[in-house]
């Protein structure tokens, strides 16, 4: 990683808190004209507080683009369907930093739903009916539809690496987002983490037989090899093969993560799952930058400081459970 220029102070916590307070009173549908000439004076008090009222309005539009995560309660970038107001997703994520954090971290917005599932920070190996094992990240979950004539498991949220017990007689599917990874005796990991909405299989041992039902370019399931990998975008498109190394399939297991040319989206949206708040990236330019970096996914503040140190971004840490990245 290298960076080229030199960046200004980022206004103190407690400035940058007060504007994002500014910024949602004034969009809240009650501000009034006294209200928008009160903040008008504040933001010229210093070029610190124009810089922090700056900052919460770019917050705020970017806001539009955020969804708050029915399953989880975590709120994730871009759209997914009709989703709360920017309003209720801000003035959410406020509310959670004051309560320090304990019920977004605590995964009780699951529910039900999950047969197995993590929380904030947490792995977890679970043995399933059938003698298989399957290995959740951090914020996973799934559901389990086993029958007499096959397996099928239902990923709710997360990453979960999956070593299967050989079974001729009952075929074993992962199933996410209208995806459908099928082993061939095998170990692979299906990481439904990434930016943009995209899933990824990984695999370590075998081979996997990768379908999608938005993807009508195959007659068949594309298979994907030891070493190799494939990522599905949002769309369901399957995209090309790719060689991945078992040991870059595996860090997460062993608590790191390792970036080879992957985008900085993807590298924060590992980061997520370990991290008590919202992390948030300005810009979709910022987004596509390349990292090359192995990172601690334990200490999530300090591969973000790694991160900063490396590649041309800024990383303001509003509150304790608000992180804006920006370019």
């Amino acid at each position: 990683m290298s960076r080229d220029h030199p960046r200004r102070p980022p206004p103190s916590t407690e400035i940058s808190d007060e504007a994002l307070r500014w910024v949602m009173r004034l969009n809240s549908g009650t501000a009034t004209t006294a209200d928008h000439r009160c903040f008008q004076s504040w933001r010229t008090l210093s070029g610190e507080h124009e810089a922090a009222a700056r900052e919460a309005e770019a917050l705020w539009a970017d806001a539009e683009n955020l969804h708050l995560d029915p399953v989880t309660g975590i709120v994730k970038p871009g759209r997914r369907g009709e989703g709360p107001t920017r309003r209720k997703v801000l003035t959410g994520a406020v509310a959670l930093a004051a309560l320090g954090g304990g019920v977004w971290a605590s995964g009780a917005f699951r529910g039900n739903r999950a047969d197995y599932a993590t929380g904030l920070g947490e792995t977890r190996t679970v043995a399933l009916p059938d003698g298989s094992r399957a290995t959740l990240n951090a914020r996973s979950g799934i559901a389990l539809a086993f029958s007499p004539s096959e397996r099928r498991i239902h990923m709710i949220e997360g990453q979960v690496f999956f070593e299967v017990a050989p079974d001729r007689t009952r075929p074993f599917g992962v199933e996410v987002n209208g995806i459908v990874a099928t082993a061939v005796g095998t170990s692979f990991d299906v990481d439904s983490n990434l930016s943009n909405g995209a899933v990824s299989v990984s695999v370590t041992e075998h081979a996997v037989d990768v379908a999608s039902s938005s993807d009508r370019r195959f007659s068949g399931p594309v298979r994907v090899l030891e070493s190799q990998a494939v990522v599905i975008d949002a769309h369901g498109r399957i995209g090309a093969i790719a060689a991945q190394p078992s040991s870059v399939t595996a860090a997460w297991r062993s608590g790191m993560y390792i970036a080879e040319n992957r985008t900085l989206g993807d590298v924060v949206a590992a980061l997520r799952g370990y991290h008590h708040g919202w992390l948030v990236i300005r810009g979709e330019g910022t987004a596509k930058l390349l990292v090359n970096a192995v990172l601690n996914l334990r200490t999530p503040d300090e591969s973000l400081d790694a991160l900063a140190s490396g590649l041309p971004i800024t990383v303001r840490r509003i509150s304790p459970y608000l992180v804006v990245i920006s370019g």
